[in-house]
């Protein structure tokens, strides 16, 4: 993971929703200072909802995991950072969405 420093939403550009989830929406961005644009997705989770719904431990797994995960068939985690309200994933973008979605829609994909 990149050392997040003291990112801030401000940072980035928001190009549209990608999908949203129980307690977080997740959006297509790029960072500002990045000449190439290359885009990223940015999960953003309510620290309320994710407190009252006693989530909390699964957002530090999920932080902690993607942070160390090196497999070149898992998203990487790029940033974290967070705001007073929100936290924030900043992870690679991949189009075409989730292998989860894919293969329970297809119900078998062929192996090459």
């Amino acid at each position: 993971m990149i050392s997040s420093g003291n990112l801030t939403t401000d940072d980035f550009v928001f190009h549209r929703l990608l999908g949203k989830g129980s307690f977080g929406e997740v959006f297509l961005v790029h960072r500002k200072e990045d000449e190439s644009k290359k885009l990223m997705a940015m999960k953003v989770l309510s620290k309320d909802k994710v407190m009252t719904k006693n989530l909390k431990r699964y957002a530090l797994t999920e932080r902690n995991v993607m942070s160390v995960i090196n497999h070149p068939f898992m998203v990487k985690l790029l940033y974290a950072f967070q705001s007073p309200s929100k936290l924030f994933l900043v992870m690679e973008y991949y189009p075409g969405g989730d292998l989860g979605k894919l293969v329970s829609r297809k119900r078998s994909l062929p192996e090459e």
